[in-house]
């Protein structure tokens, strides 16, 4: 008999299963052009597409994570209450720009909705993120916040919650409807922005009520870019009257030429009173703006042009901002097949719809995060044209969630992202780097990295013997010359598939695909041709780790 472990090869991926993670080679060479430099956070081989599995699917031969924060176990410091559910946007801000020390803004799309902040700071020693204090921002002086969905990051190191829903009511009585608007904290400490100076907080009423999906701050203070999800699907345009501030200004909401235009203009929307300001979502419609089908996040692209997401398309456009009109308008990323190339092959993903979130890297790469479909977080390589297609799938989130609200810290070695409201029926445990038992089964928030820099000393989290609870025992015989016994041990409960791949990559058979408990279990190998002298690599993926082992199959 010989024992397939000692033939295992680390050039495959994590594919299907209730896998959590890809073994995956850094800058292989099917990376290609367009890739980021190696060892840079944006440094993989893709996934193999697989939809959802019980946990989170990606490439952890480069990769790992650790847990932050979870639903309903995470309790705010000093206190019995625990974090709040359906964790999105997640804004890490530095201290002083440190990518070291800072805060994690959470926040909460429920109803009620809410932030909370997490005092964190990575401990250099251990190579994890140590986190101090949980607090919860208090919104009762503004009477209430609702589904907190995205946001945005400051220049000057706040963080902006947006409301995505325009529940109606002025409990307060000062003439603004309570919910629909973007609320700027100081993450330091917890407060709500005090614009006036009347001694209570206040909501960036002049930026309008609407549904938000997030916002982009530019480095001048002034400019800043919306975009709503439903109601008008509007993108918008706010300049600040002084920079810094950005309770007062001139709301614009982007009116394209023709419906193949490349080219639009920034009309006005109506903001200086209280009833232009609660009826934002109608008066954008009124004065012409484009409806986008629901545009989700927008942002800064590095070529500086802006890039937003169309959930109800799939497609990711992109323009020009000239001032008052903008240019080359078009659909960078559109609905369709892309090859997504993983270790040991190739295969066609459909892109979708439902794309939601977007970040930039400090490579230049997109990274586009799916709410809906199969719930794909994929990265688009800066080479990328709809005519010589560039993307990698990086992450498929566990069953029922998708991934929400991911930044990085300043030095992008590091990606703080949420896995939100996951299946609480997902029972599958693993390891993470600082060796908490993570099972994704509430929202939780997560941060990830490269291997060089994550990572406890001594803790092997993400490897074989945390990872897989099964193993190959033998084949046998092998060689062989019509017909193999692979023999599994599988010591509790795992989810196994089982495959045989010709030399070209080529999937001959799937043997097993499925939970399988407690036990041992043998498949037989057949091949459809009877004879012949030809190799084979069997290939068993278990809860995220792939091993393999040739099988060679000789002439009668």
């Amino acid at each position: 008999m010989r024992n397939l472990s000692q033939t295992i090869l680390t050039a495959f991926l994590l594919s299907a299963g209730y896998g959590s993670m890809q073994e995956a080679v850094a800058q292989s060479p099917s990376a290609g052009k367009g890739a980021p430099s190696k060892n840079k956070i944006g440094s993989f081989t893709s996934v193999k597409p697989t939809g959802q599995t019980q946990t989170i699917v990606f490439p952890s031969e480069t990769h790992t994570f650790q847990l932050l924060a979870k639903t309903g176990e995470t309790l705010y410091t000093g206190t019995d209450e625990a974090l709040g559910g359906n964790n999105d946007f997640t804004a890490y801000i530095g201290k002083n720009g440190s990518s070291k020390e800072g805060y994690l803004s959470i926040n909460q799309e429920t109803t009620p909705g809410g932030v909370s902040l997490l005092d964190l700071n990575y401990n250099e020693s251990e190579k994890i993120w140590d986190v101090n204090a949980v607090r919860k921002v208090d919104f009762s002086p503004l009477v209430r916040t609702v589904r907190n969905c995205s946001g945005g990051i400051t220049p000057w190191g706040t963080v902006i919650t947006s409301e995505e829903t325009t529940n109606s009511g002025d409990a307060n009585g000062d003439g603004y409807q309570d919910v629909g608007w973007q609320v700027e904290i100081d993450p330091a400490t917890g407060e709500i922005m005090d614009y006036d100076g009347d001694g209570k907080p206040d909501k960036l009423w002049a930026m309008g009520r609407m549904n938000h999906e997030n916002i982009a701050v530019s480095e001048d203070g002034i400019t800043c870019y919306q975009a709503e999800d439903g109601g008008s699907s509007g993108v918008f345009k706010f300049v600040a009257d002084q920079p810094g501030k950005l309770n007062e200004g001139t709301l614009y909401v982007l009116k394209r030429d023709s419906e193949t235009s490349t080219t639009g203009t920034w009309v006005p929307v109506p903001n200086k009173t209280q009833s232009d300001r609660n009826n934002t979502r109608s008066l954008a419609g009124s004065v012409g703006g484009t409806n986008w089908r629901n545009p989700e996040d927008i942002e800064f692209g590095p070529d500086g042009k802006m890039y937003f997401t169309s959930k109800g398309t799939g497609n990711i456009w992109r323009f020009k901002d000239e001032g008052a009109t903008v240019s080359e308008i078009e659909a960078w990323v559109t609905r369709q097949q892309y090859e997504v190339n993983y270790h040991g092959g190739s295969q066609l993903e459909d892109w979708g719809t439902g794309i939601d979130n977007l970040t930039f890297d400090g490579e230049g790469n997109l990274w586009a995060l799916q709410d809906g479909g199969r719930n794909n977080l994929w990265v688009i390589r800066p080479d990328h044209t709809n005519e010589n297609p560039h993307l990698e799938l990086f992450m498929t989130t566990p069953s029922g969630s998708e991934s929400t609200g991911l930044t990085f810290s300043p030095d992008y070695k590091f990606g703080f992202i949420s896995i939100q409201h996951p299946s609480r029926s997902n029972t599958q445990t693993v390891t993470d780097v600082a060796g908490n038992k993570v099972t994704f089964n509430e929202s939780s928030t997560i941060v990830f990295a490269r291997k060089e820099h994550l990572g406890k000393k001594g803790m092997k989290g993400n490897n074989a013997s945390a990872m897989v609870p099964a193993k190959m025992i033998s084949v046998y015989p092998n060689p062989f010359t019509s017909s193999s016994a692979i023999k599994l041990a599988v010591p509790e409960q795992a989810y196994i598939n089982l495959e045989v791949y010709d030399m070209q990559g080529t999937m001959v058979e799937s043997l097993y695909n499925g939970m399988l408990g407690e036990g041992e279990y043998t498949y037989d190998f057949t091949p459809s041709t009877p004879s012949g002298n030809k190799h084979y690599l069997v290939r068993l993926q278990v809860n995220g780790r792939v091993s393999s082992t040739h099988v060679i199959q000789k002439n009668k």
